[in-house]
């Protein structure tokens, strides 16, 4: 009985014919077919063309892809119809799904074995990666942030106390501004927009303004100073003064609205001489102290531009 009418026993793999006539053996998911190495024509018949010897331009000629030894092995998933490849797709996701299914219920099994305190872990980490907050919470992140407020909180009180008495150029030098810029130049522009906004609520809750618009200040100089030293400035004395001298125009805008608002008819260039003039000279100077400081301070977590990009 040749292959082609031969009845498939319980247990054999199912064969199929392939588009070239012979048969293979389909393997199952992997989408392969596994071709008969010896595909020999039917029983009790001879073949074609036997003992007729080829001429030397019919040995020279080359072999068509299908006739190809090389290719009696296993074919590419590719040689099956559209039919069978689905069915293996298919067959591939079920089993993908079910690895998922199980893996998603031990890990909810896991959790509801284990104490109370460490439920609230998961679901406090779980609330933290759904806000995409965009700061790692990590051990380096923690203490990084808690050596930054302490960083505005001293210099804070160090502006309010000290350089109120003291009043170099006859006016208080701001201090938190540099402090902020050199954060974000250090750390990038998340940190730099988070410190401004820390040092700026701090600096208003201490009394040092009378409205509350230093947010509105701090926080894009600490941002764009993020950026600007991320992605586009190297960390150089020079840069960082550029930044300062250019952040301290928007500061002095900003005195000569808390003059407006402060006095019913202010002289502009009483004004101009005696508080803004003063004041920029006097952050300028003294911004040297909080650059080395959050330098300094910052120094054990300082990334490169490639770590800080990615």
């Amino acid at each position: 009985m040749s292959d082609e009418r031969r009845p498939q026993r319980p247990g054999e793999p199912r064969k199929i014919r392939l588009p070239d006539g012979s048969f293979g053996v389909y393997m199952g998911e992997t989408g392969g077919v596994r071709r008969n190495v010896r595909n020999s024509p039917p029983r009790g018949r001879a073949p074609q063309g036997a003992g007729v010897r080829k001429d030397a331009a019919e040995r020279r000629a080359p072999r068509a892809p299908s006739e190809d030894p090389a290719r009696r092995g296993v074919i590419s998933r590719y040689s099956l119809t559209e039919r069978e490849r689905r069915e293996a797709e298919e067959r591939k996701r079920s089993i993908r799904e079910g690895r998922i299914a199980k893996n998603t219920e031990r890990y909810r099994m896991h959790r509801e074995s284990a104490p109370v305190e460490k439920k609230f872990y998961h679901r406090a980490l779980d609330k933290l990666h759904m806000w995409h907050l965009g700061l790692a919470v990590d051990m380096d992140s923690i203490i990084k942030g808690v050596v930054i407020g302490f960083l505005i909180l001293f210099f804070a009180l160090l502006q309010v106390t000290v350089f109120s008495a003291v009043r170099p150029f006859g006016a208080v030098p701001d201090l938190i501004l540099p402090l902020v810029i050199a954060i974000g130049i250090t750390e990038g522009e998340r940190w730099g927009g988070v410190s401004g906004l820390v040092g700026a609520f701090i600096i208003e809750a201490l009394g040092s303004a009378g409205i509350a618009l230093l947010p509105l200040l701090y926080v894009p100089c600490g941002f764009i100073a993020g950026v600007l030293g991320t992605y586009y400035l190297r960390d150089s004395v020079v840069i960082r003064a550029i930044m300062t001298f250019v952040s301290g125009i928007p500061r002095a805008l900003f005195t000569l609205i808390y003059v407006l608002i402060t006095y019913s008819s202010p002289a502009f260039s009483v004004a101009f001489k005696n508080i803004i003039f003063p004041e920029f000279i006097a952050t300028f100077f003294f911004a040297l102290i909080p650059h080395v400081t959050g330098w300094l301070a910052m120094k054990p977590f300082h990334k490169t531009r490639a770590e800080r990009v990615d």
